[in-house]
């Protein structure tokens, strides 16, 4: 569940449950959408209506990268990155994962890759800090370590990436924000391999 980067970690968890049998996917995302604008798109409201739809053990979630911006309230607009926003933002979040949780056993919410503008990427970084923040208060959700898996060995974005097979292969979209299926996959591994230490390595056998 979450934007346009959710779409294709989607389709790659999806893969990957198929080859392992024993997990089945369901994938909601919109792009362009976060937790900032909810008079563009309202995922709590959706959310509270899928979950019971869906009734899933667990929720995979990938927020953020649209969220860099600045906040509107009644009363006024906060700017991103100040403590009335990071307080606004947080408070959002904490919301989500325990309306997540109310609808599961327990969430994944994935970080946000590094992206490769360098002020898009400081936003992110501020963005996914207070993710794993409202994570770690909360017993139920997982936060899995999604930024550093797409730096190279300095610690740089980097959009082609050696894979398991250990083959140089393009992980990121020519825009320096997106996925390719091979970037997804990557993503799709990590989230697996932190559900296959809860649920067990059923998980993540190939079949």
């Amino acid at each position: 569940m979450g934007d346009s980067l959710a779409g294709p970690l989607g389709s790659a968890l999806a893969g990957r449950g198929r080859a392992s049998g024993v997990v089945v996917v369901t994938v909601d995302f919109e792009s362009g959408t976060g937790l900032v604008r909810e008079d563009f798109y309202d995922w709590p409201a959706y959310a509270a209506q899928r979950l019971p739809e869906v009734a899933p053990d667990v929720v995979v979630s990938l927020f953020g990268a649209n969220d860099g911006q600045a906040l509107r309230l009644p009363a006024a607009w906060l700017e991103f990155g100040t403590p009335e926003w990071d307080r606004e933002y947080a408070g959002r979040v904490g919301a989500f994962m325990d309306l997540l949780i109310s609808g599961s056993a327990r969430v994944y919410w994935a970080g946000v890759p590094a992206m490769a503008g360098p002020e898009y990427n400081a936003r992110v970084q501020h963005i996914n800090a207070l993710h794993q923040e409202q994570a770690a208060a909360r017993g139920q959700v997982v936060y899995v370590e999604g930024y550093s898996l797409f730096l190279n060995e300095a610690g740089e974005y980097a959009a082609q990436l050696v894979d398991e097979d250990g083959n140089l292969v393009t992980m990121r979209q020519p825009d320096g924000v997106h996925l390719t299926a091979a970037g997804a996959d990557r993503l799709a591994l990590a989230v697996l391999r932190s559900v296959a230490a809860d649920w067990g390595p059923a998980v993540l056998a190939e079949g």
